[in-house]
């Protein structure tokens, strides 16, 4: 007779053997195994996207698994893990992309699982949506080019953070054409879900470009405060006006985040912010979202000196500038011209504007007021003149 272990032992070896022919291993499986969602730039929509978890064999209804993606930050997963079988769940946010194709993979993973790791490659394509406005060059019409210039010399236009352009009227307005805002014919108005699109541009609205760098020689170091936009104004209303404007040393800038929140709390030393306002009428748009994209600033004329007003002493070029408004959002913090929230699209890649590179060395050569400028933005940071 055997020992009685020897024969326990054959028992458990059978008995085992019985379970792996009869009890699949634990698998995981992902459906689908990948995505792809196209969108349009001026989206708002924030898309929700699944796939379906399964895990079967030993163990299934227990074990747990877990969900990570890559760094992209236009996908944000909603369900990191759970136990079993179950939805995975996330959420695609395009509304910061430049037109264009992205990829990103979500891992699922389960500890000892065949299959494990399964990935799921998402693709999101950006289309350029069609602007609302965009500008277009004509030729002046006559007697239009000396009123439009003794328009601006005499309105001062005056905004934040960039002064009064008003004495560089006659530079910015030379040359035998004007560019000038307008409704594009290929902008589809009617978007399901979309923002209230802006009512303040019409056939006509002005807008150049601007580009100042402060060289501020009082400070110790030296400080440079340098911002880069578009400003925009109704011909039919001198106090109507408005402007986007990003903290930057760089000529040009690619899609960048807006909030004048943030852009104000800095000192007006990073990010980017803007608004509009009307001011017979006390109402004022202050931007809390969208983006500024500035990808032309060349074509500069002949460098020449400012002989008034805020950045007088400075040195200054007529340039081109390209660019465009993506939804910029601004809600209306004060008076009651319609409309409430105001969402900007607006292109001027294509029929460029002209604009001004300005360069002011304060104290000297720069004796204009640009020494209020700086004395408001060392305000801003806490920070006292001459420090």
């Amino acid at each position: 007779m055997r020992p009685r272990h020897l024969t326990l032992l054959a028992v458990l070896l059978v008995a085992e053997a019985c379970t792996d022919a009869t009890s699949p291993k634990l698998t995981l499986t992902v459906v689908p195994a990948s995505r792809s969602l196209g969108i349009s730039q001026d989206s708002i929509a924030v898309t929700p996207d699944s796939a379906l978890v399964t895990l079967t064999g030993a163990g299934s209804a227990t074990a747990a698994w877990t969900a990570t993606h890559g760094s992209s930050a236009w996908l944000t997963i909603v369900t990191a893990g759970g136990t079993g079988s179950a939805v995975l769940r996330w959420v695609v946010d395009p509304i910061y992309l430049a037109p264009g194709t992205y990829v990103d993979t979500i891992t699922i993973s389960a500890d000892g699982a065949i299959g494990s790791p399964a990935r799921i490659v998402d693709s999101l394509t950006v289309s350029g949506a069609a602007a609302q406005f965009i500008t277009v060059r004509r030729p002046w019409l006559p007697g239009e080019q000396d009123s439009t210039i003794a328009a601006a010399t005499r309105n001062h236009t005056t905004l934040p953070y960039v002064g009064d352009l008003s004495d560089l009227a006659a530079q910015l307005y030379a040359g035998d054409s004007v560019t000038v805002v307008v409704a594009n014919p290929a902008y589809t108005a009617a978007r399901a879900g979309g923002p209230e699109h802006a009512a303040q541009f019409a056939a006509g609205w002005g807008a150049v470009g601007v580009s100042i760098s402060i060289q501020d020689h009082s400070s110790t170091p030296w400080d440079t405060l340098s911002w880069l936009g578009v400003m925009w104004w109704n011909p039919a209303d001198s106090t109507w006006k408005g402007w986007t404007i990003a903290a930057t040393k760089a000529t040009t800038i690619a899609l960048t985040n807006v909030s004048t929140t943030a852009f104000d709390a800095s000192g007006a030393t990073s990010g980017a912010g803007g608004g509009e306002a009307q001011q017979s009428t006390g109402t004022y748009w202050q931007a809390s979202s969208g983006q500024l994209q500035i990808n032309r600033n060349s074509s500069c004329g002949s460098t020449t000196t400012v002989p008034s007003g805020v950045w007088k002493g400075g040195t200054t070029r007529t340039c081109t500038f390209g660019g465009r408004l993506v939804t910029l959002s601004m809600p209306r913090v004060t008076g009651s011209t319609s409309p409430t929230t105001q969402t900007i699209n607006f292109d001027f890649r294509t029929a460029r504007i002209t604009g001004a590179r300005i360069v002011c060395v304060f104290p000297s050569p720069c004796t204009g007021a640009a020494g209020a400028v700086v004395a408001r933005l060392r305000a801003a940071r806490g920070r006292p003149a001459g420090s």
